[in-house]
């Protein structure tokens, strides 16, 4: 406690950063009496000392990059009681390896774990309805994302370049999604699709190199530029509305799919009959 630097706001203590650095930080229930109750904006950010926080307060929020590009970081607990994570908090923590989120976040916002590329699975809490752009981006190692409630949209590049990532089972709840979500993620080769998204956005699924088959829900109405480019094993396509809309280069490198003549007749007789997006 003598090591940590805080203010008091409304009645309550907010930790700020610490005097000097250590390689274990304990966070305390209370300073001076006072409830501590959040960690501010950018507290630790780039404390190349840390390594692992120890948090035995009731905290409500933790604040932008508090944590970012704490590269030796690996054990961090979160009490059940924070229901805010601003942006960015993980970003760049390279060596943490697990992370529990509280079961109150009700999103993931943005940047929070980008280019933590050791953590290999994440748990999405039952009451996250948003996960935000560009959340785990460059999460290289990540293998498992487990959805315990009903997310409704996924935004820009949510999980771009998770390049372990062997499956991803998007929940029927998600009605939207961002550009590029799945972008680049290599070792793909289970997605499943919402039943009630309306729109495929562009790169959605491009370079997805190992993925093989792809079935499109009915609910679909639009497929966007390059949604499913340079995936150059996706032999098995299955398409059952056949009003959708069509955008350019959807197909662009999937090798063995436009070496199939029948799968390029039928996309032809698609675009033909239907509006093309542009």
């Amino acid at each position: 406690m003598e090591n940590l630097t805080w203010k008091i706001s409304n009645g309550c203590a907010i930790i700020t950063g610490r005097h000097e650095k250590i390689s274990v930080l304990n966070v305390p229930s209370k300073i001076n009496g006072y409830d501590v109750v959040a960690i501010s904006t950018e507290a630790f950010t780039e404390d190349e000392t840390l390594e692992v926080v120890q948090i035995n307060a009731n905290l409500n929020s933790i604040g932008v990059g508090a944590f970012s590009f704490c590269e030796n970081l690996r054990e961090i607990n979160l009490p059940h009681s924070i229901n805010i994570l601003e942006d960015a908090v993980f970003e760049g923590c390279i060596n943490l390896e697990n992370l529990s989120l509280p079961p109150e976040l009700t999103k993931i916002s943005k940047a929070l774990c980008e280019e933590c590329s050791s953590l290999t699975s994440i748990e999405i809490p039952q009451n996250v309805k948003v996960i935000e752009q560009r959340a785990f981006e460059f999460c290289l190692n990540l293998r498992h994302v487990i959805f315990c409630g009903e997310v409704e949209s996924i935004e820009n590049g949510a999980f771009f370049l998770c390049r372990r990532l062997e499956s991803f089972f998007m929940p029927d709840s998600v009605t939207r999604t961002g550009k590029e979500i799945l972008l680049g993620c290599r070792k793909l080769k289970q997605i499943h699709l919402s039943h009630s998204l309306r729109r495929i956005e562009s790169g959605l699924l491009a370079r997805c190199q190992n993925l093989t088959s792809l079935a499109i829900p009915e609910s679909v109405e639009v497929i966007c530029n390059g949604a499913f480019a340079e995936c150059r094993s996706l032999e098995n396509f299955a398409l059952k509305n056949c009003d959708v809309s069509m955008g350019v280069k959807v197909f662009e490198g999937c090798e063995k799919l436009l070496a199939n003549p029948t799968f390029v007749e039928r996309m032809k007789e698609l675009i033909n009959s239907t509006t093309s997006i542009r």
